[in-house]
């Protein structure tokens, strides 16, 4: 593929790939479709769909109380994949152990992999790029990146115009490995081999 000779950043945002991902399907591992609208999930494989509900993905748990013996104020927060209602929590004062309620959120990685914001699954456009993680939501993003990496000239705040507030794209919190332009011919090739998978 030749390369663009003239790349002007649009302004998009991160959020505005992430009306539709293609991620690992949690049936058959085959490629699965997060539709955009009513989030449903369809596997290209496996035929397998899922309406939203589950997480798959990582969770931090977080609790944060006094001690019920002494008072004494201690909060735990733990990585885990799955999801559970308590927490146990050492107080340091006293040494009480109890289990307490904890508070439950998703993350966006879960064992080194980006997840989609939606069932927690690993994204399938994602892969090692010289020890970093390079990934896309879609092929519209993977599609955006190659055009600007493949571009020889990038330009920011032109179109549209002056409007873009220049550290809100996404374009201006891309990892270094990608803004490289040595990193060019060998990202490009990486951009063909995830979109062929």
């Amino acid at each position: 593929m030749p390369a663009i000779e003239r790349f002007a950043d649009a302004g998009h945002t991160l959020d505005d790939f992430s009306d539709h991902f293609f991620v690992e399907c949690p049936s058959c591992s085959g490629r699965a479709l997060v539709r955009q609208g009513d989030h449903r999930l369809l596997c290209t494989r496996c035929h397998h769909t899922e309406m939203p509900g589950r997480w798959y993905g990582a969770w931090r748990l977080y609790v944060s109380r006094r001690c019920s013996v002494c008072g004494t104020h201690g909060s735990r927060s733990v990585e885990t994949d799955q999801q559970r209602d308590k927490l146990l929590l050492r107080c340091s004062e006293c040494g009480d152990e109890r289990e307490y309620r904890a508070q439950g959120t998703h993350l966006q990685r879960n064992k080194g992999l980006v997840t989609d914001s939606v069932y927690g699954l690993p994204l399938w456009l994602q892969g090692e790029f010289q020890g970093e993680l390079c990934w896309a939501f879609n092929p519209e993003h993977l599609d955006y990146l190659r055009r600007y990496v493949g571009a020889k000239l990038r330009e920011r705040g032109i179109l549209p115009r002056n409007t873009i507030r220049k550290n809100s794209s996404m374009l201006s919190r891309l990892p270094g490995f990608i803004k490289k332009a040595r990193n060019r011919e060998a990202l490009l090739r990486f951009f063909d081999q995830l979109e062929q998978r």
